[in-house]
């Protein structure tokens, strides 16, 4: 009982030190902060990766958060990348940007292009980027 007793005792100070200790701590600063620069940069070192998985995340990412600085990249990447799964992911961010001269790339990609399921997505994405151009 006198054990018991004890531990409760020890218990219950702990956590009172523990809720003085946090009393004045703002929950706000808990919360993580990023830059856009930081993470953008890293994104586009990403691109650049000999890793198929971390080139195409990066390129899917940088469309996302319609990076300019990533426009030449991505025209890099469509044109150049053998896996056509790259392509697709790689026309599909220039189309999320919107930059003119990504758009570009992508219409000329959706008709030069020598893989026909690259050829058909990149002028799918053309269409609706028209589409939407003509909306605005």
């Amino acid at each position: 009982m006198k054990r018991t007793l004890v531990i409760v005792a020890i218990l219950v100070f702990a956590v009172s030190l523990t809720a003085i200790a946090n009393e004045g701590v703002e929950k706000s600063s808990a919360v993580p902060t990023f830059k856009k620069e930081a993470v953008e940069a890293n994104l586009l070192k990403g691109v650049e990766s000999a890793n198929f998985g971390l080139r195409t995340s990066a390129a899917a990412m940088l469309g996302d958060i319609k990076s300019s600085q990533a426009v030449i990249p991505l025209m890099r990447m469509l044109r150049t990348e053998s896996d056509e799964r790259a392509r697709v992911v790689a026309a599909l961010a220039l189309f999320k940007i919107g930059d003119p001269v990504g758009i570009y790339a992508v219409k000329m990609t959706g008709q030069l292009d020598d893989n026909a399921r690259v050829k058909k997505l990149c002028k799918l994405f053309n269409v609706v980027f028209e589409q939407n151009q003509g909306q605005n």
